[in-house]
């Protein structure tokens, strides 16, 4: 999610804790476990449950399942009045770095109470990122481009119970020629050692991405770098070099 604070104290709280990344990295195959929802609830989530004429349920037993690829299938009628399924798929080969694609395709059914900002399309005209506004809803916006919002959160770095905020930029299209950074897991992590150092100083790079302070994001990467992908490094790394702004908000939403 795009930050608009300072980050000075977020520096402060990773030069003092250190970035040396001590935990056990989870496992993602490429035919990852289904997700459960439910889980995944944010603060905003409740204001109001959008209605649907049919619900998930009825839609699955009259329709059945649709298959997306990589193994993944869903129910045949998606979220609210979709009658098409999508969700982002995030993944990992033996021995590379994650990457996260499209599942189905985005369908626009229009803005609505709670989902009412601008969408901005890609080169191909297609459907690439939506900013959030005031009162909107993950749910909401999943409902309004046919996608799981479950898979929406998850791609684009929304931690735990935070909500969204006016302003964010919710990334829709994953490019999957890039590497997707994992807040959780640092590379190669030692097993039964502690993330939060490594959660911590990626949320303060992502801060600094945010807020434009390169020099700020190029004193933390020099903590980070050890702890990414070094296929995922070097992405990023070049991405510093080139003050390559709008890349470096794709890797760090």
């Amino acid at each position: 999610m795009q930050r608009t604070t300072k980050i000075t104290t977020a520096v402060v709280v990773v030069a003092i804790a250190g970035l040396v990344a001590v935990a056990a990295p989870a496992v993602i195959g490429a035919a990852p476990a289904v997700v459960d929802a439910g889980s995944w609830v944010s603060e905003r989530f409740a204001t109001e449950p959008s209605t649907a004429p049919t619900s998930r349920a009825e839609k699955t037993e009259q329709g059945g399942l649709v298959e997306l690829g990589d193994g993944i299938s869903v129910p045949a009628g998606g979220p609210g009045d979709c009658t098409t399924n999508a969700l982002i798929n995030i993944y990992r080969d033996d021995g590379s770095p994650m990457h996260a694609k499209l599942l189905g395709e985005l369908v626009e059914m229009g803005a609505s109470e709670l989902a009412s900002g601008p969408v901005t399309l890609d080169a191909a005209g297609e459907i690439f990122s939506y900013e959030v506004q005031a009162g909107d809803s993950l749910i909401a916006i999943g409902e309004r481009f046919c996608v799981d919002y479950v898979t929406v959160s998850s791609f684009n770095h929304v931690r735990g119970n935070e909500p969204i905020s006016p302003g964010d930029t919710l990334y829709l299209r994953p490019d999957p020629t890039l590497p997707f950074v994992d807040i959780y897991g640092p590379y190669n992590a030692e097993p039964g050692s502690s993330t939060i150092p490594y959660y911590d100083g990626v949320a303060a790079f992502s801060t600094a991405v945010a807020t434009a302070d390169l020099g700020a994001a190029r004193w933390l990467w020099k903590r980070l770098e050890k702890d990414m992908h070094p296929e995922t490094a070097a992405v990023i790394t070049q991405a510093l070099s080139d003050d390559d702004l709008p890349l470096l908000r794709r890797l760090f939403p």
